[in-house]
């Protein structure tokens, strides 16, 4: 039996993944958001992808699967642009997109692999 996370409403939902990514738990986190995806309304279905790929791509850092994560954020920052204008629950899509954006150009940088372990944990929802 695998084990799934439990079901919250989305206001809950983000505020647990934030929970998880402030104490380094982003796989956690991912797993989280990714069950959120699982059951979301097809009009937030890119929205839950889109911040589940955004944190495997924070845990695939930690990894240092550099190309990974950088996939991972891309992607998942292409999945919520749709939300910019609008964004629900009060989330920080533009914050996000660009705290994604900034991560894989320091990635695209030579000196990639000297990173630190921890990269910056993002803000989910705006201050």
């Amino acid at each position: 039996m695998t084990d799934l996370p439990p079901r919250f409403a989305p206001a809950a939902t983000v505020t647990e993944a934030q929970r998880l990514l402030d104490h380094g738990a982003p796989e956690e986190a991912a797993t989280l958001l990714a069950g959120a995806a699982a059951s979301a309304p097809d009009d937030e279905l890119e929205l839950w992808q889109g911040l589940a790929l955004l944190t495997e791509g924070l845990t695939q850092l930690t990894r240092r699967d550099n190309d990974a994560a950088a996939r991972s954020l891309r992607r998942g920052a292409d999945l919520l642009g749709a939300h910019t204008a609008n964004p629900p629950h009060a989330l920080d899509v533009p914050g996000l997109i660009a705290w994604a954006e900034h991560l894989v150009t320091e990635l695209d940088e030579p000196a990639a692999s000297a990173r630190p372990d921890r990269p910056p944990v993002p803000r989910l929802r705006l201050p």
